[in-house]
């Protein structure tokens, strides 16, 4: 106390001042020696996969916390990349699948069956591995059925597939990517064939297509997914060149294809020609051939072409030809293109010459062709916008503002109906104009009439209310006479002015 009082104030305010710093250094060096900052090992676990790497951090004793609800496993943030590296090496079955590593600790008083099972686990496990590399994929589930076989006993069957797949948040496989994984396990599993494997997603929708011929609900299936794909492609076909041409959302396409889903198998057969009797050699195959040779004493011998010996006599040769024909087949396979239509709406105003470039462009660009009987159809939105306003054509525009114009919208009705609509339309829209601009223009006028008769009411009420003085109003008349001469003289000397131009 005699220490404390002793000193002055401003001692005892920096030894107050030094102990606090001294407290916080202590504080902070205790936080920054003590204080661990955590950092995500893995994330995006499922329970099981969770509990399996928690489970063998507990046992290397390694310290870890949990975050994302427990999807998420953080350690300290200096021993991530060694900690990520130890769990790797303890082969753990994550994704609730075991693969090749089963086999590394062999047991020799398993049974065949045992080992049978042993095995398919590891191949599913080994699959669902490679699938889930996939970065749409979030999980899989993968069963074999392999067919049983023996010494003395042959499979019956064949070794099938299905796969359930997962898909991430807003996330799809392409149809390029499922033949892929179809093809995948098809080489990774002996005697599979690709349609032998069969995927569904999370909901239950198969995502591969039956094999042709399994029923008719199938075939129709793939006949409607093989136009629906068709009508796709040259759909983004027809947008790619609108959006090049107008701009992205100024233009919009559809297209419908009427495909062939017949399969016609034509047979041409054609017979050869005979042996030329012109003296030329024969194009036929010879069946059979003889040469007899009779001698002069009359007796006759019969011999084979390649019998030697001199000859005598007459001889006769018989050669017997097969009749030649050609087989041919030609198999045409169903989903040939029968017909193609196609409507694209434009917001820009188009011409008829543009209009007409514009639907060759789109016909090239998806391999219309008039001679099949294809249509492009194209329609601006902004047409009557874009024709511009004349005296023959007002009347049509207006709805008929006058006996001509109305005569003329008559007449035009009467020969085409559905090309005198969007004038129709255009005159109502322009009548209803007219009306609201009329209405406006009234209300204006009527709110300034009535304005300027308030006005003037308050003037006259002013004015018999204030009475002016005899002074006052010899004033104010002579500088009304002094107005009006102003205006006199100006009136005087503009129209001088005129005469001097005008001469």
């Amino acid at each position: 106390m005699n220490f404390w009082e002793g000193l002055t104030q401003r001692a005892r305010a920096g030894l107050i001042g030094g102990v606090l710093v001294i407290v916080l250094a202590l504080a902070a060096a205790a936080w920054w020696v003590f204080h661990t900052e955590y950092q995500v090992l893995f994330s995006d676990l499922k329970p099981q996969d969770a509990q399996a790497m928690t489970t063998e951090l507990e046992r290397l004793k390694i310290p870890y916390r949990l975050g994302d609800n427990g999807t998420a496993i953080l350690v300290d943030k200096t021993t991530v990349h060694a900690t990520r590296i130890k769990l790797m090496g303890k082969e753990l079955p994550l994704q609730g699948a075991v693969g090749l590593e089963l086999f590394n600790n062999t047991d020799f008083g398993m049974t065949e069956f045992a080992q049978k099972v042993n095995y398919q686990r590891a191949l599913q496990g080994e699959l669902t591995r490679t699938i889930q590399s996939l970065s749409e994929v979030r999980e899989v589930r993968v069963l074999l059925a392999l067919p049983e076989q023996g010494l003395f006993k042959q499979a019956t069957s064949k070794a099938k597939a299905s796969i359930t797949l997962t898909m991430r948040q807003g996330q799809a496989l392409r149809p390029e990517q499922i033949t892929g994984v179809q093809r995948l396990v098809a080489a990774a599993v002996p005697g599979m064939a690709t349609q032998d494997v069969t995927i569904v997603d999370g909901h239950g929708v198969a995502l591969t297509r039956a094999e042709a011929g399994n029923g008719d609900s199938d075939l129709n299936s793939a006949r409607l997914d093989l136009k629906r794909d068709t009508e796709a492609y040259l759909s983004r076909k027809v947008a790619a060149v609108l959006d090049r041409s107008f701009g992205a959302g100024q233009a919009l396409a559809s297209v419908d294809v009427t495909l062939n889903m017949d399969q016609i198998r034509t047979t041409t057969e054609d017979v050869l020609p005979a042996a030329s009797r012109s003296g030329l050699q024969s194009t036929g195959v010879i069946v059979r051939e003889r040469e007899v040779l009779r001698d002069n004493a009359g007796a006759s011998d019969v011999r084979a072409i390649d019998m030697g010996g001199p000859r005598s006599g007459s001889a006769q040769r018989d050669v017997e030809y097969a009749v030649g024909r050609r087989v041919e087949q030609v198999v045409s396979q169903p989903g040939s293109i029968r017909r193609v239509q196609v409507v694209a709406v434009v917001r820009k105003a188009l011409d008829a010459s543009q209009e007409e470039q514009l639907r060759k462009v789109i016909a090239a660009a998806v391999g219309a062709s008039l001679e099949r009987g294809d249509t492009v159809v194209v329609q601006s939105l902004a047409t009557q916008a874009a024709v511009p306003s004349s005296d023959a054509s007002l009347p049509a525009v207006s709805g008929g503002g006058s006996k001509g114009g109305a005569g003329f919208t008559e007449a035009a009705g009467d020969e085409n109906v559905a090309a005198t609509t969007g004038a129709t339309d255009a005159g109502e829209l322009g009548w209803l104009r007219w009306l609201v601009g009329g209405a406006l223009l009234v209300g204006v006028a009527v709110w300034v009439l009535r304005t300027a008769a308030r006005d003037r009411k308050g003037a006259a009420r002013n004015a018999s209310a204030a009475t002016l003085s005899e002074a006052e109003r010899a004033a104010a008349l002579r500088r009304v006479r002094a107005w009006l001469d102003e205006s006199d003289a100006a009136t005087a000397g503009g129209s001088g002015l005129s005469r001097r131009n005008g001469g």
